[in-house]
């Protein structure tokens, strides 16, 4: 079977992590770079940079997202800083998973940055006020959100990336995803 890699974004809270699952039950692969991420974090190779430039991220000899988080979503000049000495580490290992891929491959990526130019894209809408709504049922604060909203860039620069499921009513959600998939198959 011939390889194609999908690309699954959409600012935080829209449902993009809902959606890789659905995927992934309907047959198809599936990786979430932000697990890659986390997994590259908690590292020993990040242990040295993450001492040096956050050194409130690690207590008692174990990586602490939350504070990475926090510093990051309120300091842009840090996110870019960490952004710069993960995403390379995250695209080496992209490009082996999708090496290995032999099927059609979804990507959830929450910062597609320039990546959406290099393959198929699929944009997770919901409305701002629906997101809000899901994050804090997760359990965030409204600063936190807030914050991370604040760093993403706008709606439009979201809707222009790719095509769009709106993912406004989770009954019909997996519908419109087969739909979506077997008009490009």
């Amino acid at each position: 079977m011939k390889r194609k890699v999908t690309i699954i974004t959409g600012p935080i809270g829209s449902g993009k992590s809902t959606v890789l699952s659905i995927l992934s039950e309907l047959g198809y692969e599936t990786t979430d770079l932000d697990k890659i991420s986390n997994q590259i974090l908690s590292s020993n190779e990040s242990y040295e940079f993450l001492i040096k430039n956050f050194p409130n991220s690690i207590k008692d000899g174990k990586v602490v997202k939350e504070n990475i988080a926090e510093i990051v979503f309120s300091n842009k000049q840090k996110l870019k800083q960490l952004e710069e000495f993960l995403h390379p580490k995250i695209l080496n290992q992209l490009n082996e998973i999708i090496k290995k891929s032999e099927g059609h491959l979804f990507v959830e990526v929450s910062a597609p940055k320039k990546m959406y130019k290099d393959f198929n894209t699929i944009v997770i809408w919901a409305s701002k006020n629906e997101r809000v709504k899901r994050l804090i049922s997760r359990g965030m604060n409204r600063e936190d959100i807030g914050n991370r909203i604040e760093t993403q860039l706008n709606d439009e620069w979201w809707l222009s990336l790719g095509e769009v499921i709106e993912n406004d009513d989770k009954e019909h959600l997996k519908e419109k995803i087969i739909n979506l998939i077997s008009n490009h198959e």
